[in-house]
């Protein structure tokens, strides 16, 4: 147990936690002992991992050893869905009509109306996409730049992924692109690239599943109120392309207005109660 430390805690017990929801799911789930043998082999790798650290004497090992959870955590995030029909059945009319009582319309439908545009359509794919990059830049930049709160930040940010997978899997909302029927679930305008690699990630990736509140909009958020601070470049580089992304998770209709909003709202509570949870002391036997 000494080899542990609190990341490993934090993401033995999501493991444990939803293990007993997707337990509870047995009879609704199709592929329910192929997810527990993923799971089991997730377990063990990682155990191995911690393991082997105390013994080889590698920085890069060491570094991927600190950051296996963010590594695993977007498998956890498809997972969701097998689960998450537990309690509520989805709740997407509810954001629906959230969205209908805020703006007057849907934003969701509208947006990629209002600028039916290719680059536009390009740089809300790039803006979406970025979410991935953020994280794993700022992941490597606390290692390389402030060492002595890697490991705290590093919790901060698989706390944030596993905090929002726990949402999805109470709270269900399937988001506009799996609610809506064609063609008003389709995004109007062509794009370049980017289209091209946010669908295949979508293909294999999204699931009907986790659109309240948007995660993509709240782990951005939350990494630049840690950037802020301890990394103020990156913050300064980063506040602009979370604005993009903020906007894309509407125009490509992968959230509704009010997941976005709320997972802005929602960042800074997540930042302070991770911020709680790590330095809440734990005691040691004498």
């Amino acid at each position: 147990m000494n080899k542990f430390i609190k990341i490993d805690v934090l993401f033995f017990g999501f493991i444990f936690i939803t293990s007993i929801l997707l337990l509870c799911s047995w009879n609704q789930t199709e592929n329910a002992l192929e997810l527990f043998i993923t799971r089991g082999v997730i377990f063990a790798i990682s155990l191995t991992i911690i393991y082997l650290n105390t013994f080889l004497k590698s920085a890069v090992f060491n570094f991927f050893r600190n950051i296996y959870p963010v590594l695993f955590a977007g498998y956890f995030y498809t997972e969701t869905v097998h689960y998450n029909k537990l309690f509520f059945n989805n709740l997407d009319p509810i954001f629906i009509k959230f969205d209908q009582w805020l703006f007057g319309f849907q934003p969701s439908l509208e947006f990629s109306k209002l600028i039916p545009s290719a680059w536009f359509s390009e740089l809300m794919y790039f803006g979406y996409f970025t979410l991935y990059l953020i994280t794993l830049s700022f992941v490597f930049a606390m290692y390389f730049k402030r060492k002595t709160l890697f490991l705290e930040n590093t919790f901060k940010v698989t706390f944030t992924l596993l905090f929002f997978y726990f949402i999805f899997a109470i709270f269900p909302s399937a988001g506009p692109q799996f609610y809506f029927d064609l063609p008003e679930r389709a995004v109007p305008t062509n794009g370049y690239i980017f289209k091209d690699i946010m669908h295949a990630i979508q293909a294999s990736a999204e699931q009907p599943t986790g659109a309240f509140p948007s995660s993509h909009v709240g782990i951005t958020f939350v990494i630049l109120i840690l950037a802020k601070k301890s990394l103020p470049l990156f913050f300064k580089i980063c506040f602009p392309i979370a604005i993009i992304l903020t906007l894309s998770t509407v125009y490509i209709k992968a959230h509704y207005a009010v997941d976005a909003i709320f997972g802005l709202l929602f960042a800074p509570f997540i930042v302070y109660l991770a911020s709680f949870i790590y330095n809440y002391p734990i005691k040691k036997n004498p």
